[in-house]
């Protein structure tokens, strides 16, 4: 896929509920747009337990090909949201990562969820989604968390 010439939309998954959320936000705006999605995921200081990606700092370099696996598991959740769709394992922190990404791959939009739960502003933000929103060549959709209850709660 020459996704550089046709300026895919970005999103970051790290796992949690949210980072799922994020991508399926992402992946419908790839849509609507005609743009390739390009799903990335950074492979630095986190740890893999029961096929999920915790916040949890361990290195996580040693389990790159199970990282890609279930990154790829990720994006077939999709189900036809997005015809286009390609994932990436970058090295390197999240907000260096999908920089990088975006920035390579001349991205029309970077998509990130929103995980901040502090007091100020920047931190219920959540810092990735700060860092990247202030470095961004691009513009950026911050997926905030859904709140929906469920019918089973």
């Amino acid at each position: 896929m020459d996704t550089n010439a046709r300026h895919p939309v970005v999103v970051g998954v790290d796992g949690s509920a949210n980072g799922q959320r994020a991508m399926h936000v992402a992946a419908r705006q790839a849509a609507r747009t005609q743009r390739p999605l390009v799903v990335v995921h950074a492979v630095g200081l986190t740890r893999m337990i029961d096929g999920v990606i915790d916040g949890e700092h361990v290195a996580s370099h040693d389990h790159r090909p199970e990282i890609a696996r279930e990154v790829i598991e990720w994006c077939s959740t999709l189900d036809g949201e997005c015809n286009d769709v390609e994932s990436l394992v970058l090295d390197g922190s999240p907000v260096d990562v999908l920089l990088r990404a975006a920035t390579d791959l001349d991205a029309s939009l970077i998509v990130v969820g929103r995980r901040g739960s502090g007091g100020r502003p920047e931190l219920r933000l959540g810092s990735t989604a700060h860092q990247v929103i202030e470095h961004a060549h691009c513009p950026v959709l911050v997926v905030p968390a859904d709140h929906t209850p469920h019918p089973d709660a």
